[in-house]
């Protein structure tokens, strides 16, 4: 019985040691599709990261992030087609309010790094789906990049730093010293939805001071101006900036009453950045609302 005994037990000990390995969690944002396994999982709290939003012949369009990025790699449930699993990530992004900033199928971009990310590999010779989104979690910008091949798929989430929630770093006495001083105001911290005029819930007592300052200041008028970074296309920016600017001129005109002839609103899209693109701060920077007096 002994040598049987010991047998049994080598021969079930790698068994036994692969179920005694930890198992790698999925991304708090996206449940992974169901039955897929988890083959790799990386993560790093602060990292640069790069994408291409572009295949050839079109002209480059390149990304740069930096953050908190997670990789996880998976190996795709037996039955499932790569079709169908992109498909249902795809949907479950956009139901947590993602946009799709770029998106890509075998028949259009083949076997052509669209994602240049050293750890997404061995993606197959079958060419695959991809996509790159944005969206917020957590009070945090977050980037998803999908791939999906016939056997495995990647999907990375790059974190930026938490934004900066419930602070009115602006009252309405800073806010009409600057106007008088300069005739006009930038502020980066009235914050919207991820390609949305929708404004998040931070943002309201900073717009709360520009009404105030607007009942102290009677004969004040105001243009509210609209700004974004350069992630997506010129024509669209200028209209989701144009969009932004008024959301702002309609908080102040239904909830705090400000008379609707004494602002006006515009976009200026990406056309007057106050900071580079190429990073993450510098964008945070760009994506703005500026008030300027009217004289």
């Amino acid at each position: 019985m002994f040598p049987r005994f010991r047998t049994a037990i080598l021969f079930l000990s790698p068994l036994a040691l692969a179920l005694a390995q930890p198992i790698a969690s999925d991304h708090p944002a996206i449940a992974r599709y169901p039955g897929s396994t988890v083959r790799i999982h990386r993560q790093l709290e602060f990292e640069s990261y790069a994408l291409a939003l572009a295949y050839p012949p079109a002209p480059p369009r390149n990304l740069s992030l930096e953050g908190k990025v997670t990789r996880i790699q998976y190996g795709n449930p037996a039955g499932r087609s790569p079709l169908e699993i992109f498909r249902n990530y795809e949907d479950s992004l956009r139901k947590a309010g993602a946009s799709v900033l770029f998106r890509c199928e075998p028949a259009t971009c083949g076997n052509w790094p669209v994602i240049r990310d050293q750890r997404m590999i061995n993606m197959g010779s079958q060419g695959y789906f991809a996509l790159v989104a944005r969206f917020l979690h957590d009070q945090r910008e977050t980037h998803a990049v999908l791939a999906v091949s016939p056997r495995i798929h990647w999907i990375h989430f790059i974190e930026a730093k938490p934004m900066d929630a419930g602070l009115v770093t602006v009252d309405a006495k800073a806010m009409a010293s600057a106007l008088e001083r300069d005739g006009r105001l930038s502020l980066d911290s009235i914050l919207f939805e991820t390609a949305s005029a929708r404004l998040l819930p931070p943002s309201l007592p900073i717009i709360a001071e520009i009404a105030r300052l607007l009942v102290d200041n009677p004969t004040l008028q105001l243009e509210v101006v609209g700004h974004t970074d350069d992630t997506g296309t010129p024509a669209g920016n200028e209209r989701l900036s144009a969009d932004r600017a008024l959301a702002v001129v309609h908080e102040l005109t239904t909830s705090h009453r400000i008379a609707a002839n004494r602002l006006r609103s515009r976009g200026a899209g990406q056309s007057q950045p106050v900071a580079p693109n190429t990073s993450d701060d510098g964008r945070r920077r760009n994506r703005r609302v500026e008030l300027i007096a009217i004289r």
